[in-house]
């Protein structure tokens, strides 16, 4: 073992951590049983479970081997909502096959992500991992006819309100469909964005490998196990890993995939630029959850101290001490600690300067560039205030774009 940290969880949320995953070893069990039997919370353990959407995964291995321990109402409570989840994974996977294949009749190359298809690919049983959205990635060409379709379906735009075009212009493309009278709600993706973050998820890479994922009996296409895998961990760390059950998937998708190509892996990780990142997903579902990595895997960022740092303090909502924890409100430091390369790092940093960043300002408390990154801002702020001031808007237009495509 090349990784030793340990995290500091309260009991409770360690309890909901040691029955988040579908392989509970025997000594685990043991804790666990023993656990029970202590002092706990279970209004506040089962909020846990909700929040972070791994309830139907804790009713499982309680009620297995601790069902003579835990209060039958909590147990009751844990059911309900688990046979509720599964019949809306029924429909919405239901929705989500006739929704591929109206969009396959029309010419349009579609690809399911996320809920559904984790929830059919990586776990042993569907009723495992709730969700509520259907993810599609479509070609960005292909927006138009995506939309026609999914209008003739019964579905309305959602996002076309002056406050969501707001949103739209910050966070980036935007198209969010609901349908009529149903709980159907579908997010068209073609790249997965944040204020300070862009992925391209239409990557030629991601068609020509895609894999078949059965559906409801059907046949869809979905990402490779490995494509996959990145864009678990790009997703996650986008929202400074808030809920645990993203980390679920990752732990779930190295257990169910114990063959991966983990050189093709690391090779478009380094090419798309977020290897970090990728580091990150897997030292949280390695350190958390016992996610099994080869020795070589785990030898490629064991050293890497900002990894190291970092992953203990992530989910913030489960740590003992929360104020420690990255929040997804600071998650842009967290973007910035784990750039691949130097130049990218301070990169970055320049748009945050130009930008007046709160970051640069108001750093968190474990973002161990905050001086370094204040004395940038501090030599940025006079040389921007004359390029202002000195410089036509259209040379000052040509330089920001120089800076943010170039490296």
């Amino acid at each position: 073992m090349l990784m030793t940290r340990q995290v500091s969880l309260r009991p409770d949320a360690e309890l909901l951590v040691w029955c988040a995953r579908t392989l509970v070893t025997d000594e685990l069990r043991a804790r666990i049983r023993q656990r029970v039997q202590a002092p706990l919370d279970w209004a506040v353990i089962l909020d846990l479970a909700w929040y972070h959407g791994v309830g139907p995964l804790l009713h499982r291995n309680l009620s297995s081997f601790c069902s003579d321990l835990v209060p039958a109402e909590i147990l009751t409570q844990l059911y309900r909502r688990m046979q509720a989840g599964a019949l809306l994974n029924r429909v919405l996977v239901h929705e989500l096959v006739v929704l591929c294949e109206a969009l396959e009749a029309h010419g349009v190359p579609v690809m399911p992500i996320k809920g559904a298809t984790l929830a059919a690919a990586i776990y042993d049983d569907p009723a495992l991992r709730e969700f509520r959205d259907l993810d599609l990635i479509v070609p960005e060409g292909s927006i138009s006819e995506t939309q026609a379709v999914l209008l003739a379906l019964g579905y309305e735009r959602l996002g076309c309100s002056s406050d969501s075009g707001e949103r739209a212009q910050e966070d980036g493309p935007y198209y969010v469909f609901s349908k009529k009278r149903t709980l159907f709600r579908v997010d068209v993706q073609y790249v997965m964005t944040h204020p300070q973050f862009m992925f391209r998820l239409d990557r030629p890479e991601f068609w020509n490998c895609r894999r078949p994922v059965v559906l409801a009996n059907k046949i869809v296409q979905g990402l490779s196990p490995e494509d996959l895998l990145i864009v678990l961990c790009l997703h996650g760390s986008k929202h400074a890993w808030e809920e645990l059950k993203w980390i679920c998937d990752v732990a779930e998708l190295l257990r169910s995939h114990p063959h991966l190509d983990w050189d093709r892996i690391f090779l478009n990780a380094s090419l798309w630029r977020c290897r970090r990142l990728v580091c990150l997903g897997l030292s949280l579902a390695h350190l958390l959850l016992d996610a099994p990595l080869p020795e070589a895997v785990l030898a490629r960022f064991s050293t890497d101290s900002d990894v190291h740092v970092l992953s203990p303090r992530m989910p913030a909502t489960l740590l003992a001490d929360h104020y420690s924890g990255v929040k997804e409100s600071q998650v842009v430091a967290l973007h910035f600690s784990l750039k691949d390369s130097w130049w990218e790092r301070w990169k970055f940093g320049l748009m945050l300067c130009r930008d007046h960043h709160p970051l640069v300002m108001i750093p968190p408390v474990w973002f161990r560039w905050r001086t370094s990154l204040s004395w940038l801002a501090r030599c940025v702020s006079p040389l921007h205030w004359a390029m202002r001031r000195l410089l036509p808007s259209t040379i000052r237009g040509a330089i920001n774009r120089v800076v943010e495509h170039s490296g």
